[in-house]
C-alpha cells in the first residue's frame, strides 16, 4: 500500500527515536510525546499543558495530579474547553511500570473535560484509551515504543490518532444513554406521541439494482453498494427512531468487513456480534464505524435483519472473487492503492531481467510467442495487444536500505475487468482461463515453469550469467496443502486444525454452535478408536479440565473428568459430554472450541487412529465449512493479510 508523506515522515522519526535516551519525565515529554503528537499533525498553538479545573471539588482532586498535555480541535485560546478537548497526554518517569495512577487520572480528566481519548506513556510504553461516556475505556494500543518501526503498526498508530482524523470525530453521536431513557420515559407516558412514532416507522422492503441493494425493517434501513470485481462497496445506515432521525451512518468497505460480518444469522444477546455490546435486558450499545448509538432490542432485532441480509450478499461475492481468480493461496496486499496477492519472491537481478525481457519482446514489435509483453512502469502487462492475461507488479523488501528481495504480486485491475463488461463479455467471469484473465494460481506457475526459466536461459547465454546462482533465488512461494476432497491420510487434516486454531485464538466473540457441532462430532466419532497408549495424556485430560471448570462455572454439571489415572477412554467420554452440550447451546466460547481443536491436533499427531472411510468421510465434510470461516475473517475481519 502507498504509505502517505505525512506518514512517511511519523515512520522515519520514530525509527529514528531511541528509548535509550530518556532519562526523566522531562526526557519523555520533550523527546517522545511533543515531537509525536507534531509529526501526527497537531499544532502547538492547539495544546495547553495547565488547564483550569473551576469547580471545587475537581480543584481538591486535582491537587494530587500529575501534569499533563491537552490537546483541542481549535487554537483559539477562548474556545478551548471540554467541547474542543481531544487528547490529553500524561507521561511518567520512565522507570514507572505500574501505569494504574496515572490511568485513574486520565479517567479523571476524561469526565470532567469530555475527552476522546487520553494516552499513558513512559518512553517505553504507550497506552492509549478510547474514552466512552456510558461504559469503561476501552484500550486500542498497548504497545512498546520500539515495537513503532513496524511500518504497519506504525500506519496504523497514525491513521487512528493523527489530527484530522480525530477532530472530524463528533462527540454527540455518542448519544448518552441516560438522556435516551429519560426521553424514552417520557414518551411512554403519552400512548398518542408512541402512534405517531409507530406511524413513522419504515415500510419494509427489499430492493436490488445492480450493485446496489436495500434492505429495510421498520426501524432500520440499510443501502449497500456491493464489491464488484474487488472495487471496494460501502453502505449508509438510517433508522427511523425519533431520536437518531436524519442521523446517516456510512461505512466503508473495511469498515463492514472488520465490524459487521461476524456472528451472522445470531441472537444480539448470544454475544457474537463484535458491534454489538448488551447493556442490559432491553438495550445494546451498536458500534458503527466511528459512530456509537443506543438501540432498543427491537431496533437492535432489525438492525441485524438487515445486517444478515446485506453481509450475506456481501460475503458471497468476496469469496466468490478470490475463488474465481484462484487467489486465497495468496498474501492480500495494497501497493498504491492498487490489490493484489504476493505469489513469490526472486532476487532484484531476476526481477531486472523480466523487465528487460518484457521492453524487448513487446507485443507490438513482434509475432513470436514470447511477444506478449507491455511495459508499464515498474510492471509487467502480459497481454497480445487485445486480451490481456495478467498484470505483475513488484514489491521491494529492504533491510537497512539494501534490497534483499523483490515480491511478485498479481494484480487485480479492476480497469481491465470493467472492460471486459462493456464489450461482448457480459460478465469478466466468462473470460477466466489461460486464453483470457489467468487466475493468481496459472499466472505462479506460469512464471516460475515457463517464464523466468526461459528468461534465466535466454540472457545467460547472451550475458555469460550464472544460471544456478539465478535459479537459486526465487523462494517465499507459498505451500500449497492437500485439498480437503482429496485427503486420505488423516495427518492431512492437521494444517487445517492448525488455521482453526489460530482463527479460535483470537476470536473475541461467542461463535455460533451451530457451525461447531458437526465439527466436534464428527473429530470425536473419527478418534474414538485411538490407541489407548498415546503419549501425553495429561496434556489432553488438562485441556478437558479447563473445559470442565468453565462448564461448572455454568452450572453444567459433569464429574466425567474428574480424578487421577485418567485414561484416554475418560477423555473420549469427556469429548463426547462437549459434543452433547454443544448440540443444545446456542453459541460457545471460542477459548472452549480453542482448547478442543487442540486435543483433536494432538490426537493426531500423537496417537494411532483407525477408522473408517465414512468417518473420514465425515470429518471432511464437517471440518470444510469452518475452515472455509476461519480463512474468511482471518483474511478480512482480523486484517492477517500481509
Amino acid at each position: 500500500m502507498s504509505i502517505p508523506n505525512t506518514i512517511k515522515q511519523f515512520i522515519q522519526w520514530i525509527q529514528t527515536f531511541d528509548s535509550r535516551t530518556l532519562q526523566n519525565e522531562t526526557d519523555v515529554e520533550q523527546k517522545l510525546v511533543l515531537p509525536m503528537f507534531q509529526y501526527l499533525g497537531y499544532s502547538e498553538t492547539f495544546r495547553q499543558s495547565k488547564y483550569p479545573l473551576k469547580t471545587h471539588n475537581y480543584e481538591n482532586q486535582a491537587k494530587n495530579l500529575k501534569p499533563f498535555h491537552i490537546y483541542f480541535s481549535t487554537d483559539n485560546v477562548v474556545h478551548q474547553n471540554a467541547e474542543t478537548s481531544l487528547f490529553v497526554v500524561i507521561c511518567l518517569e520512565p522507570n514507572i511500570t505500574n501505569f494504574a495512577d496515572a490511568i485513574a487520572q486520565g479517567k479523571f480528566y476524561s469526565n470532567y473535560l469530555k475527552l476522546l481519548f487520553f494516552i499513558v506513556t513512559n518512553g517505553y510504553e504507550i497506552n492509549v484509551f478510547k474514552c466512552l461516556r456510558y461504559r469503561q475505556e476501552e484500550i486500542i494500543f498497548d504497545i512498546n515504543t520500539d515495537l513503532l518501526i513496524n511500518i504497519n503498526l506504525a500506519s496504523k498508530f497514525y491513521n487512528q490518532l493523527h489530527f484530522e482524523y480525530i477532530k472530524s470525530i463528533d462527540k454527540n453521536q455518542n448519544f448518552s444513554y441516560f438522556k435516551y431513557f429519560a426521553l424514552e420515559e417520557v414518551l411512554k407516558q403519552h400512548s398518542n406521541l408512541q402512534e405517531i412514532i409507530l406511524k413513522s416507522d419504515f415500510e419494509p422492503t427489499i430492493i436490488r439494482e445492480g450493485d446496489r441493494l436495500i434492505f429495510v425493517r421498520p426501524k432500520v434501513l440499510v443501502e449497500c453498494n456491493l464489491p464488484k470485481a474487488f472495487a471496494e462497496g460501502n453502505c449508509q445506515i438510517q433508522f427511523s427512531n425519533l431520536t437518531l432521525r436524519g442521523l446517516k451512518i456510512h461505512l466503508n468497505h473495511q469498515d463492514i468487513l472488520s465490524q459487521l460480518m461476524t456472528g451472522l444469522h445470531t441472537q444480539a444477546h448470544w454475544g457474537c456480534r463484535r458491534f454489538l455490546q448488551q447493556l442490559d435486558n432491553h438495550t445494546f450499545e451498536v458500534c458503527l464505524g466511528q459512530t456509537t448509538v443506543i438501540l432498543s432490542a427491537i431496533e437492535t432485532a432489525d438492525l441485524c435483519l438487515c445486517i444478515d441480509a446485506i453481509c450475506q450478499k456481501y460475503k458471497k461475492l468476496v469469496i466468490g472473487l478470490e475463488d474465481i481468480l484462484e487467489t486465497w493461496e495468496f498474501p492480500l496486499i495494497d501497493i498504491a492503492g492498487i490489490r493484489g496477492f504476493q505469489l513469490f519472491s526472486v532476487d532484484p537481478k531476476i526481477w531486472e531481467l523480466m523487465q528487460k525481457f518484457a521492453q524487448e519482446f513487446n507485443y507490438a514489435q513482434g509475432k513470436s510467442e514470447w511477444h506478449i509483453f507491455h511495459q508499464e512502469a515498474t510492471s509487467i502487462r502480459i497481454s497480445r495487444g487485445i486480451r490481456d492475461h495478467a498484470f505483475i507488479l513488484s514489491k521491494i523488501d529492504n533491510y537497512w536500505s539494501k534490497i534483499e528481495k523483490i515480491n511478485i504480486v498479481y494484480e487485480i485491475n479492476e480497469v481491465h475487468l470493467e472492460s471486459l463488461e462493456r464489450g461482448e463479455i457480459t460478465s469478466w467471469q466468462q473470460d477466466i482461463g489461460p486464453q483470457g484473465t489467468w487466475t493468481a494460481k496459472y499466472t505462479q506457475q506460469w512464471l516460475l515453469e515457463k517464464y523466468i526459466p526461459y528468461v534465466i536461459d535466454y540472457y545467460s547465454q547472451k550475458c555469460q550469467l550464472w544460471e544456478f546462482e539465478l535459479s537459486k533465488n526465487i523462494g517465499d512461494c507459498q505451500g500449497i496443502i492437500t485439498s480437503i476432497s482429496e485427503i486420505n491420510d488423516i495427518k492431512e487434516l492437521v494444517p487445517y486444525l492448525r488455521d482453526i486454531q489460530s482463527w479460535l485464538n483470537i476470536y473475541v466473540e461467542h461463535i455460533p454452535a451451530v457451525i461447531l457441532q458437526k465439527y466436534y462430532q464428527s473429530f470425536t466419532d473419527l478418534l474414538r478408536n485411538t490407541d489407548s497408549a498415546i503419549i501425553g495424556i495429561d496434556y489432553i485430560t488438562g485441556n478437558l479440565r479447563k473445559i470442565e471448570w468453565v462448564n461448572n462455572k455454568d452450572d453444567i454439571a459433569s464429574d466425567v473428568i474428574d480424578g487421577e489415572h485418567l485414561t484416554f477412554k475418560d477423555a473420549m467420554r469427556s469429548l463426547s459430554q462437549q459434543v452433547a452440550r454443544i448440540n443444545n447451546s446456542t453459541h460457545e466460547n471460542s477459548w472452549k472450541a480453542d482448547l478442543i481443536t487442540r486435543i483433536f491436533i494432538w490426537v493426531i499427531e500423537h496417537g494411532k487412529v483407525r477408522f473408517s472411510q465414512s468417518q473420514l468421510n465425515a470429518t471432511k465434510q464437517a471440518l470444510l465449512p469452518l475452515w472455509e470461516e476461519s480463512r474468511f475473517e482471518m483474511r478480512y475481519v482480523y486484517g492477517r493479510r500481509f
